[in-house]
């Protein structure tokens, strides 16, 4: 591959830093790399490659001669510079909400319809929200066996998932409860620290989040509109590493032997199911992973057409940064 000329918005916050690190690891050839992020970042240096870049200011200018810009930062910056990048050529993979919904965005994961997509037509792609790549990967690989009907699905996801200040609080509340001092809320609505918290996103009026909403939406972009989806998303004390908990649905029955061997062939997939030997999913053993661990696999009815899995992932690496980077090196493969 040609070295790209890449750019990265919203270079300083978790997800940005993080894509910077999964780049210089995956040794994906970047000829020039541009940083930017809000005023307060700006002279800031993040080292690539053993060598320090700065951070820049965003203007109408700035992604003149860029190949490739990756947005990390919230939906406001990538609303108003998404069009400024296209228009200077270059190929958009954004990670914000607004973004995954707009018919000019094509909603990507790299593992099911990665291969598909024609950079010279959509210039504008978008990387699901972590919770939908944690689940859709596997879901896409047990589809080949029978066609998925229902998914009832909990998740239970990593205070990082809010930002680095909401990793602060959480730690922050540890410190003081641990040592006898009442903690004091700020990102969340209630103790995040030894809690759990039913709620990600904000609540809509049929009760339902719009988190939820979205993940479900994304799911069934990802898998068909047939599907039908039920998830409820808590917000757990863990800094790094979402994880959740699957019900499926058949539409005709299945063995686990079937379900097991195109688990374990799928790629972006560890299987991790010994769970007599106590080897299983956890958030922890998925952080810094770039891979998506399956396990608990179990039938859940009589009749074979259901089944129940446990799943894990790194919601800043797979999650976000490396789902972006295999974006762009599938649909630069040629």
């Amino acid at each position: 591959m040609v070295p790209l000329n890449v750019a990265v918005v919203g270079a300083t916050g978790a997800v940005g830093r993080q894509l910077i690190e999964v780049l210089a690891e995956r040794a994906f050839p970047v000829d020039v790399l541009r940083l930017f992020a809000s005023e307060s970042s700006i002279g800031e240096f993040i080292d690539f490659q053993d060598k320090p870049v700065a951070v820049l200011a965003l203007d109408d200018v700035a992604f003149v001669g860029s190949d490739v810009v990756f947005f990390c930062a919230g939906a406001s910056v990538s609303t108003a510079y998404v069009d400024k990048a296209k228009a200077a050529g270059a190929l958009c993979i954004d990670i914000s909400l607004p973004w995954r919904e707009d018919s000019e965005s094509c909603l990507v994961a790299p593992e099911i319809n990665g291969l598909q997509i024609n950079r010279a037509k959509q210039r504008q792609l978008s990387c699901p929200d972590g919770v939908t790549t944690m689940l859709a990967v596997p879901l896409a690989a047990l589809a080949q066996c029978a066609g998925l009907k229902q998914v009832v699905a909990s998740s239970y996801e990593a205070v990082s998932g809010c930002g680095l200040k909401a990793v602060d609080e959480l730690r922050l509340q540890c410190g003081e409860l641990l040592n006898g001092r009442p903690a004091k809320n700020g990102i969340f609505p209630h103790q995040m620290a030894f809690n759990c918290l039913p709620q990600v996103g904000s609540f809509m009026d049929n009760g339902q989040t719009d988190h939820e909403r979205q993940v479900e939406l994304e799911l069934r972009t990802l898998l068909g509109s047939h599907l039908t989806v039920a998830m409820t998303a808590v917000r757990v004390p863990v800094f790094y590493g979402h994880s959740a908990s699957v019900y499926v649905e058949f539409d005709r029955p299945v063995t686990l032997a079937q379900l097991q061997d195109v688990l374990q062939q799928t790629g972006g997939i560890e299987w991790l199911d010994v769970p007599m030997d106590h080897e299983y999913p956890t958030p922890v053993d998925a952080s810094g992973c770039d891979e998506i661990t399956v396990g608990r696999l179990r039938m859940a009815n009589e009749q074979g057409t259901a089944v129940q899995f446990f799943v894990a992932l790194d919601n800043l690496r797979k999650g976000a940064a490396t789902n972006m980077v295999q974006i762009l090196e599938q649909v630069w493969a040629d």
